[in-house]
């Protein structure tokens, strides 16, 4: 499932991804993190602790670990964190790529602690730590997850992947 996939169908819908304390920003991560990343899920009790203890985190290898900084944009797919100056637990969200470096917008949950679900939010810099970038971009700019037999990347497999590889085999010019 690419970003825009994930984000179209799940702006207004509430996630409960591990089943405890209502929905939460944690859940939309943990969400995002396997269904659109493609790795683990995150541990921790607080939102935060998916950056400050990002070493210890069951798939940080897909990640890069992100400080903000004056000139810091956050790219389409980044995690954003914040730290307990916003809250006791933090909180994070998932950026669409707009912004620069005074605002920013991404996808949170529970921004305002009413357990609202899925809704886009434009944000300060304010109390944020950084950001966790997925290390591999494809399915986060629009690139599906390889599916065996999809020749064209379409995310399918279909007669045109079929001319595809009859062309290739024959060495003509496939059919679209």
């Amino acid at each position: 499932m690419t970003f825009d996939e994930y984000f179209a169908a799940r702006v207004g819908k509430k996630i409960d991804y591990d089943g405890n304390y209502g929905v939460q920003c944690f859940d939309l991560a943990n969400d995002y993190a396997v269904k659109v990343v493609g790795g683990k899920q995150f541990i921790g009790m607080g939102a935060y602790e998916i950056y400050t203890n990002f070493a210890n985190q069951p798939a940080h290898e897909l990640y890069e670990r992100i400080p903000n900084t004056p000139d810091f944009v956050p790219k389409k797919g980044d995690i954003m964190v914040w730290g307990t100056t916003l809250g006791k637990w933090g909180h994070v969200a998932v950026c669409n790529g707009k912004g620069d470096t005074t605002w920013f917008e991404s996808y949170d949950q529970n921004w305002t602690g009413r357990n609202e679900g899925v809704t886009l939010v434009r944000h300060n810099y304010k109390s944020v730590l950084g950001v966790l970038r997925p290390k591999n971009q494809e399915r986060v700019l629009g690139k599906p997850a390889d599916v065996k037999g999809d020749l064209n990347g379409d995310g399918k497999v279909d007669v045109t992947d079929l001319n595809m590889l009859t062309a290739h085999v024959k060495g003509i010019k496939a059919l679209k």
